[in-house]
């Protein structure tokens, strides 16, 4: 707008304030404001200084957006730039976002012009690719007679033999060669269960059946209805080479006493008697015994594959076996490992063995209520408070969470699975089952997918969550909004979701409770209004907290210079520094990392790529990743880790990090430099939200890792009580040396990540409390055995028990770092301070007997923690032996040979041991059977000892007890 007067195209810019004073005098004449006071032009340049242009050209801030202007989130590429910022959690970030609300029936409920928004929902299937592996055994191809295909090959043979055997010029009659065509071996019934009770459910059903389909394991899928009269809408089920799935709740009235239950009875005995037939349950285990239908644990025996239920074994763990007359109808979870265990019932060619859940068909047990049980309490008769106490008596803690979450939004089916899908790493339909059937909602009449909470409930339930949760409910619906955003435009809409619009209209009734905010960028994508209503946001990120446990990762690679050969002085030291830091982050003083969230197993590039996208798709909140190793020049500018077989560039590992679901990112490299290599200049990367952390030090020099487990020990005496990842970061750079090169990055918002050691009051050592303790001396071949094993006794007991999840059930000590020969091996857990707390706190003592294990003095040490618990007259030992490999009973100290651990029940573990049955998949049946009866075993010694919790001792104090001096 100048004039050519004021400046001459080619002349220099004058970038003086009295010349940029001249400009702004000018343009305002033009603009008609003639001779403006120096305070005019002071206050003027101060309001234009605090003011942001937004895309088009006017003012942002609060003001605006308060009025529904456009921000940054809906501008050109709003929709990336604002989800992707979301999902990083960018603690102290202000948006636009726009509420949803459901429709509501009451007219008090009016709060104005409002357009409605159509809006998809959560999958009840999170994960169904494990769902779709576990099938597999079925996926079998057969001959198809009615279907013939032309051998090629075969064809060609014949006629060469027709032409060398006719006469030259002379016509050859030939025919071609055929071959019966292949299909798929079983064709699929998937039949829903249509009763009062399950009509929240059809959802699951729809992708249940679009799960079966996809996997390419049947021939057809098909969809019936069972009604509640007990009458099928399809008469042709049944076939030759078919399966059955039920999908029921067994609630209804056809699973009860009376002419619906005994037409459905009739039903079911003559499809048992022609095809596989099972029951999908879409309640947790622990509340089938709610069911009309008793179910049995027990093991499950096929004669051959594809055969029907009439053909099967049945043994009961506590009941009889199966009367005359009796048929067995398998009842399932809508889990991997419930349908891979089907599979293999019903797929396994020879026959098949496996531990399952049945219900029994017959005369005898006619599958009413049991005599004598009480009639169920109505909800709505009992008071709040009991209610409450009553969910939480049997739900499991996942449920329980769901509940409460609920009571901050609105109660309706869709809206629990998306509250699911943004607060939990593994939602379960199970979850969402035991919330409904808990008692504590109530139906609303005409929507069978929504809900009310019972007058009082959910003021209780309100005040069952912590106070950062009720304090972050904005964040919360945010998160709802992302996971809207992320299936916008790609499923189908489910909510019929309304928004508030700034356009005058009617008054529209709506829920008081918003269930999302979500983004301008995604409600276009939603064809929601053009106006809406939006609202600044402040995104509560999880930056105010100190990083949960159980929703952080950490990733470590440690590549030493010669993989196959012994460390040398340097890396031996730097591997001592690292092992020291894990330990630090696994303080509960600290961080409280837990042990099996840190994967440090492996010292090669694909097992740290693979282990880091692992841990970037289940982190949630905080992610770690410490690289060390030599460092390198990268030919296209920045650094490199040097490796055996390929290098990892810096850039590549910083957009592996950066696309991790983490809220906070914190990656470290500690290197060193090779003798000669050329020093590499700064790496790009100052945009990303992660926390950097590079050191380049010369070989010998002090690694990263010492200087940040100083800090994590020591702390700050006149710092605050929580350290910040950018305090932290600033302070180890502050202490380098003048031979090192220290680069520290941290985006605009950090976030606490440890505690401040040197204001943190000193506390007595913790005592865990699992149920079991596994006691191992594994090879470094056979820790994923162990690991196995481990898990499924945590399932098992969890299952037998009353704990509130698996990881409660034990605690395995196991080394995450596997070194080959030569090496030494220390573990994360350097001063074996939370194996101690679990000795002194643990209900049972499990070792693996093998002849490896009394030679290991660490397994030695374990039994006297364990021993030295205090004991009452009388009372058990509370040690469980297992047989892990076979041994002779010279091997035994004579601590461990006065204890049976052969008396299991089955032969071939008492021959061979149980790692032959863990490590063999043709015995998977015995070795669940095994796993199953230490678990009962586990649980009632657990209650009949009753040991009390002992003081946590220092592992250098406790002596060898398989030593004659222990």
């Amino acid at each position: 707008m100048c004039s050519d007067q004021e400046r001459q195209p080619g002349a220099p810019f004058d970038p003086s304030p009295g010349r940029a004073l001249d400009r702004l005098v000018g343009l305002l004449a033009e603009l008609g404001r003639e001779g403006p006071e120096p305070v005019e032009l002071a206050e003027l340049l101060w309001l234009a200084a605090r003011s942001t242009p937004d895309e088009e050209g006017g003012l942002g801030g609060g003001a605006g957006l308060a009025r529904g202007g456009r921000g940054r989130a809906g501008g050109r590429g709003g929709y990336a730039e604002g989800e992707a910022a979301g999902a990083r959690g960018r603690a102290g970030g202000r948006e636009s976002r726009t509420a949803l609300h459901l429709p509501s029936d009451d007219p008090a409920d009016a709060l104005g012009a409002a357009a409605p928004v159509p809006t998809p929902s959560a999958p009840m299937l999170a994960r169904p690719l494990a769902l779709q592996r576990a099938l597999r055994p079925l996926k079998r191809q057969v001959p198809d007679p009615r279907r013939k295909l032309l051998d090629e090959a075969a064809t060609a043979h014949r006629l060469a033999e027709a032409l060398r055997g006719s006469p030259a010029g002379g016509a050859v009659p030939w025919l071609p060669v055929l071959r019966p065509g292949r299909e798929r071996w079983l064709d699929l019934r998937l039949v829903l269960d249509t009763g009062p009770t399950m009509r929240l459910w059809r959802p699951l059903a729809l992708e249940l059946r679009t799960l079966l389909r996809q996997t390419g394991a049947f021939r057809q899928v098909e969809l019936s209805a069972l009604s509640a009269h007990g009458r099928l809408t399809d008469r042709q089920i049944g076939a030759e080479r078919g399966a059955v799935l039920v999908l029921s709740d067994c609630m209804g009235p056809q699973w009860r006493p009376g002419p619906a239950g005994e037409r459905w009875r009739r039903t079911l005995h003559r499809l048992t008697r022609r095809c596989p037939v099972a029951v999908v349950q879409p309640l947790p285990e622990r509340l089938w015994r709610l069911a009309a239908a008793p179910v049995l644990p027990g093991l499950l025996t096929a004669p051959d594959a594809g055969v029907p239920n009439a053909a099967y074994g049945f043994s009961p763990f506590a009941e009889a076996p199966p009367g005359p007359g009796e048929l067995v109808l398998p009842v399932l979870e809508p889990g991997a490992g419930w349908l891979a265990n089907w599979a293999r019932l019903v797929g396994s060619q020879g026959g098949g063995q496996v531990v399952g859940s049945a219900l029994l068909l017959g005369p005898a047990r006619p599958g009413g209520e049991p005599d004598g049980e009480p009639e169920a309490l109505d909800p709505a008769e009992l008071d709040p408070a009991e209610l409450l106490l009553r969910f939480r008596a049997v739900a499991s803690r996942e449920a329980f969470a769901l509940a409460g979450l609920t009571a901050l939004t609105t109660p309706a089916l869709p809206v629990m699975r998306l509250l699911q899908a943004a607060s939990f790493a593994h939602p379960q339909p199970q979850h969402l089952a035991e919330v409904v059937v808990s008692g504590l909602l109530a139906e609303r009449e005409g929507r069978p997918d929504q809900f009310e909470f019972r007058p009082g409930v959910r003021e209780l339930l309100l005040h069952t969550l912590p106070r950062s949760t009720t304090r972050r409910t904005v964040g919360l619906l945010a998160r709802v909004g992302e996971q809207i955003a992320a299936r916008a435009g790609r499923v189908p809409s489910e909510i019929a979701a309304l928004a508030a619009i700034e356009e005058p209209g009617a008054a529209v009734a709506v829920e008081q409770h918003a269930f999302a905010l979500i983004s301008p960028a995604a409600l276009r994508v939603l064809d929601g209004p053009r106006s809406p209503l939006r609202q600044p946001v402040r995104t509560a990120g999880p930056g105010r907290r100190l990083p949960d446990p159980a929703q952080s990762r950490a990733v470590v690679l440690f590549a030493p210079g010669d993989p196959y050969g012994p460390l040398d002085r340097d890396e031996l030291a730097a591997r001592a520094d690292l092992d020291a830091l894990l330990a630090a982050l696994g303080d509960r003083a600290l961080i409280g990392l837990q042990q099996h969230r840190v994967r440090t197993g492996s010292d090669k590039l694909p097992g740290f790529l693979a282990d880091l996208r692992l841990a970037a798709e289940e982190v949630r909140d905080t992610l770690v990743v410490y690289v060390g190793g030599e460092v390198g020049a990268d030919p296209a500018g920045g650094l490199m880790l040097k490796l055996p077989r390929r290098s990892l560039r810096w850039p590549d590992l910083l957009d592996l990090v950066t696309g991790s679901r983490a809220a906070n990112r914190v990656l470290v490299l500690d290197g060193w430099l090779g003798f000669g290599s050329p020093v590499p200049t700064e790496p790009a990367g100052l945009g990303s939200p992660v926390h950097q952390l590079i050191g380049l030090r010369p070989h010998g020099g002090r690694s990263l890792a010492a200087r940040l487990h100083q800090l994590l020990r020591e702390g700050e005496p006149d710092g605050r009580t929580e350290l910040t990842a950018r305090h932290l970061l600033r302070a180890v750079k502050a202490q380098a040396e003048p031979d090192h090169l220290i680069w520290a990055r941290s985006p605009g918002d950090s976030f606490p990540l440890v505690r401040n050691a040197a204001l943190a009051s000193p506390r007595p050592a913790p005592v865990s409390t699992p149920y079991f303790y596994l006691s191992h001396a594994a090879a470094p071949g056979d820790r994923e055995l162990v690991r196995q094993l481990f898990e499924d006794l945590c399932e098992a007991v969890y299952e037998a028990s009353y704990l509130p999840s698996p990881e409660a059930a034990g605690f395995l000590d196991l080394p995450e770092w596997d070194s080959p020969a030569g090496r030494p091996q220390v573990p994360v857990d350097a001063d074996h301070s939370a194996a101690v707390a679990a000795l002194a706190g643990c209900r049972v003592f499990v070792p693996l007997y093998a002849p490896a294990y009394f030679r290991r003095a660490h397994c030695g040490r374990e039994w006297t923690a364990f021993s030295r618990r205090p004991r009452g007259p009388g009372w058990s030992d509370g040690i469980l032996p297992v047989l892990w490999e076979p041994l002779r009973p010279q091997e035994l100290p004579a601590v461990a040979a006065r204890l049976h651990y052969t008396d299991s029940g089955s032969e071939s573990y008492a021959r061979d041991g149980l790692r032959a049955l863990t490590a063999s998949p043709d015995r998977r049946a015995q070795y669940e059977l095994v796993v199953h009866r230490l678990a009962a075993r586990i649980v009632d010694l657990a209650h009949h000892a009753r040991i009390p919790p002992g003081t946590p001792q220092g592992w250098a104090d406790l002596p060898d007890a398989f030593t004659a001096g222990g």
